[in-house]
């Protein structure tokens, strides 16, 4: 009986790695091929469909696109996570709807203004910035590096 008790227990143990190594290489990576809009695109689905497939894969898929200077403040992710997760952001996950504004775009740097409709129904304005990683092996990736505090922006239509 204690045999079949231990082997019981090394199978969940043997997936539940199995299950959280599949979700993390299920995760999209930055890489050169992204354009700055499109990493602004895939942290907003993200966050926005958090729980899909699973709890929290909308704000891990986001932090892995977080440029290595926004993660020295931010991070780690369990602390990004309480950010989100905070009062000033977490209208961010679940929210309706979002559009994405280019406001300045150059050679190594993008901003954004971004108008998110919550899943309240209130409309909050952001500005997202990403740069493109210089170095490393992440160069030529675009990455997000900063978040502005949001701005209430009226109530949606």
């Amino acid at each position: 009986m204690n045999h079949t008790i231990l082997k019981f227990f090394t199978v969940c143990v043997a997936v539940a790695l199995f299950s959280n190594t599949t979700e993390a290489n299920n995760l999209l990576q930055p890489n050169s091929k992204y354009s700055p809009r499109q990493v602004v695109e895939i942290q907003l689905r993200a966050l926005q469909k958090n729980d899909d497939p699973t709890p929290g894969n909308g704000i891990a898929q986001t932090w892995a696109f977080a440029h290595p200077n926004n993660r020295a403040v931010t991070g780690p992710l369990a602390r990004f996570t309480q950010m989100i997760s905070s009062t000033n952001y977490r209208f961010l996950i679940g929210h309706e709807t979002h559009n994405i504004e280019a406001v300045v775009k150059t050679m190594k740097m993008a901003l954004y203004r971004v108008t998110i409709i919550s899943a309240s129904g209130k409309k909050y304005s952001l500005q997202w910035r990403v740069l493109k990683v210089q170095s490393g092996t992440l160069s030529g990736a675009w990455m997000t590096v900063a978040v502005s505090p949001p701005q209430r922006a009226g109530n949606a239509v």
